[in-house]
Order: C-alpha cells, then sequence, then structure tokens
C-alpha cells in the first residue's frame, strides 16, 4: 500500500510535476529562468506521500490531523510551502518578470464554500422520510452496530418532527442568508450540493433531492431551480459527493449526471461529503467523473494546511506517476472544526483569535484561504457572527472574495500563460 519516498521523489515525471508546481506557484514565465527545486519534506506534503503510506482515518473516514507529518512537528498551521516560496522569490535573478497571482492588484484570495448538507432547519415529509431509512445503511460500524441500526429510524423520525415538517420548507435562515451575506461584501461563492446516492448507501447521506420544493426568496420553487438561480446570479453550483462515492467507482459520476440533468448546469467543482477523500482512489474517481477542481484537502476537527501549502495544485497520481486535470484548492478552515464541540469547540473570541491567525498567515504570503462554511448552522446567531467577522475581515485585508469556479478558472489560465 505504501509508497517509497525514494521511489515518489526519484521519477522524473513526479520531479517535472514538481518543478511545474513551483513555476507555476512563483509566476515565472521566462523558460530561461531556472526555478528553485522543492525540498524533499515539502515534496511529501504537496504529493500527500504519507496517505500513501498509511492507514489512519478520523471517525467519518477522513485523513486525521494528528497523524500528519506537520503536526508532530508542530507546523500543522504553518503554509510552509508558502513560506519556502517567499524566501526563495528573493533568490531569482533581478528584473525577472512574474505573473500576478491573483486577479486586479488583490493581495490573496479567500475562496467561500458551503457544503449544503441540510437545506432548511425543517424537512419535507420525503426528506424526513429519506433520513430514517438512511438510518438502515452502514455506519461507522463498531459494538452495538446492528441494534443501533434498527433503533436508528424511529429517532431520526422524531428528531426530525420536533425540528419541523413542511411540503415546502423555508431557505430564510440557511441559503438566502448566506447569499445576503455574500452580496453585501461584494462576494460570490460556491455552494455544493447532494443528490440521492447512488450505491453504496450510508447512514451518512443527506436526505434532500433536486426535485423537493422548497420556499426561496418568497416563491414556492423546487431546489433544481435553486440551483439555476444561484448559477444566474453568479454563484458557483457544484456537487458534494457521497459519502460512498469517495470509494466507489462511477459513483460520483452517477452523482454528476444526476445534477446536471436536473439543473441543465455544468458542474465541474466538488467536495467530498464529511471530507471522506482516500488520496489512493478518491481523486481518480473524480478526475474520471470529468470533474475539474475539488477542495476535500482539510480536516473534520482541525485547522490548517494539509499539503503544507494554501495555494491551488495539481493533484498527482503517484503509484502510476502521472499528473492529473483535477486542481486542488486545500480546505484550511471550516465552521465545525472551529466552533463544533466534538471539535475544537472555540467560542466567540477565540474562534475569531485563530480564524485572524489563519487568515494574516495567508495574506501576507499572498496564499488563498479556502473557508467552508455550513448554510443550516447560520441559523446559529455564534455561527452566523463568525461567518460574518470573516467576510468582513478577509475584505479590510484585501482578499479577493471569490468561488471555487472563478479562482479555478483563474488560476487555469495563469497556468496556461505560464507553463505554455
Amino acid at each position: 500500500m505504501g509508497v517509497p519516498q525514494d521511489h515518489v521523489l526519484g521519477t522524473g515525471q513526479a520531479q517535472q510535476h514538481l518543478d511545474d508546481l513551483v513555476r507555476v506557484w512563483l509566476g515565472v514565465r521566462d523558460r530561461r529562468v531556472a526555478v528553485p527545486r522543492l525540498p524533499d519534506d515539502l515534496a511529501r506534503l504537496v504529493l500527500r506521500v504519507e496517505e500513501y503510506e498509511r492507514n489512519d482515518r478520523d471517525a467519518w473516514g477522513g485523513w486525521p490531523a494528528d497523524a500528519s507529518e506537520s503536526s508532530r512537528r508542530g507546523a500543522l498551521r504553518k503554509p510552509e510551502i508558502d513560506v519556502w516560496l517567499e524566501e526563495r522569490r528573493a533568490d531569482l535573478p533581478p528584473g525577472t518578470l512574474l505573473e500576478p497571482r491573483w486577479p486586479s492588484g488583490r493581495r490573496f484570495a479567500v475562496c467561500l464554500t458551503h457544503d449544503v448538507d441540510l437545506l432548511s432547519i425543517a424537512s419535507t415529509p420525503m426528506q424526513a422520510l429519506r433520513h430514517a431509512r438512511a438510518g438502515l445503511a452502514p455506519g461507522v460500524g463498531g459494538r452495538g452496530e446492528t441494534i443501533a441500526r434498527l433503533a436508528r429510524p424511529a429517532a431520526r423520525l422524531a428528531r426530525t418532527t420536533r425540528t419541523g415538517i413542511s411540503r415546502a420548507p423555508s431557505l430564510r435562515e440557511t441559503l438566502e442568508r448566506s447569499l445576503d451575506l455574500e452580496r453585501a461584501h461584494d462576494a460570490t461563492a460556491s455552494y455544493l450540493f447532494t443528490v440521492p446516492p447512488h450505491r453504496p448507501r450510508s447512514r451518512y447521506d443527506c436526505a434532500y433531492a433536486p426535485s423537493d420544493r422548497c420556499l426561496f426568496r418568497g416563491r414556492q420553487v423546487r431546489v433544481a431551480e435553486v440551483m439555476r438561480e444561484l448559477d444566474g446570479d453568479g454563484f458557483d453550483v457544484g456537487l458534494h459527493g457521497g459519502y460512498g462515492a469517495a470509494s466507489t467507482p462511477g459513483a460520483l459520476a452517477a452523482e454528476r449526471a444526476t445534477l446536471e440533468a436536473a439543473t441543465g448546469l455544468e458542474i465541474t467543482t466538488t467536495r467530498q461529503h464529511f471530507l471522506r477523500w482516500d488520496i489512493r482512489w478518491t481523486p481518480l474517481h473524480q478526475e474520471a467523473a470529468g470533474l475539474r477542481t475539488d477542495s476535500t484537502m482539510g480536516f473534520n476537527f482541525d485547522v490548517g494546511f494539509r499539503a503544507g501549502t494554501s495555494l491551488p495544485f495539481r493533484l498527482f497520481d503517484v503509484p502510476n506517476a502521472r499528473p492529473l486535470d483535477l486542481l486542488e484548492v486545500p480546505l484550511v478552515a471550516q465552521d465545525g472544526a472551529i466552533l463544533g464541540p466534538g471539535a475544537l469547540g472555540l467560542r466567540g473570541p477565540e474562534a475569531m483569535s485563530l480564524l485572524r491567525a489563519l487568515f494574516d498567515s495567508v495574506s501576507s504570503l499572498g496564499g488563498a484561504l479556502t473557508l467552508l462554511v455550513h448554510p443550516d448552522k447560520l441559523a446559529r446567531p455564534e455561527w452566523l457572527a463568525l461567518y460574518e467577522w470573516s467576510l468582513a475581515y478577509g475584505r479590510e485585508r484585501g482578499g479577493w472574495l471569490t468561488s471555487l469556479r472563478e479562482l479555478s478558472a483563474w488560476w487555469r489560465g495563469r497556468e496556461m500563460r505560464i507553463l505554455a
């Protein structure tokens, strides 16, 4: 299962890929100007060699922060590659022309993303039924799992009834609130929607479908119409890949096709549900599905730089020594990891202090701070306040508040100008 370091870093294909990454990150178009070679320890980070070598997984099947080499050396919240790039920039020959890293002279990027796990606090009758049925599907296993599975549907129905049942639940406190905040800050964002999953099913599956009804901007519409309206307003509509799809060949392609058929939109951006993403096969499934940009590479229970960088980069298939046509936009921080009681569990000033440190670090290095906020959590005052603060501070620091789709289009165009 593991891939020896000397094998990875010793291949010509891998080294060419790393050299191209450094050239693009620095913005050096002139091929007569040699770029510095990425040190082996940093190359391991961006190639994610440690994830090939080890099978560590958190409770949701994601990569755990405490398994990272950067965590063990106390550097999880330091974008080590970005720091190295800033130092190497000073070593370039005088007069070297560099391609701007971000448009319109922006200092850094703030990539705003939303995993739409729940559309509303209330549920439709069909969503309540889907949620109950999903309780029968396998979970993480363990003692008593069979008994828990049998009891789970009734418990889920009772809980859903308490939060409310409606034929057309209102999105006013969730998606509409998020959209209003972003428009107020002249920002755009990615909204990543799920679809009823293809096999295999999991008890963590989301419960809504594009055909479900909801109340959006005072009108009763179907969820697919909401997605089309978001796209028409300049927001990015992407796929929130199903829990089981992360490791199932063909599942992401089927989910993407379902979402495109329901909306008539081209779906190119994605993030896996619960950050369940395995370097050995999930990116291969994403590329095969025709997805172009992923932003799953982050943590469920902490914040930081899983690949050692905040900057976008092309993923590389290490076992087959080939670059993928899949741009990774690393996830730096998510609301659940900061505020969630099962994660860091920070409150008020502590949460803002942690985010401020990440903003300051990324902005000083000209990087990209990718933030995940779940729209249904904005009904909670403290979660709403943190997102409002993030938008205001990102703008104050001179950030480009953008979506995965816009960032990907800019970065791919920049790659072409530099590597042509």
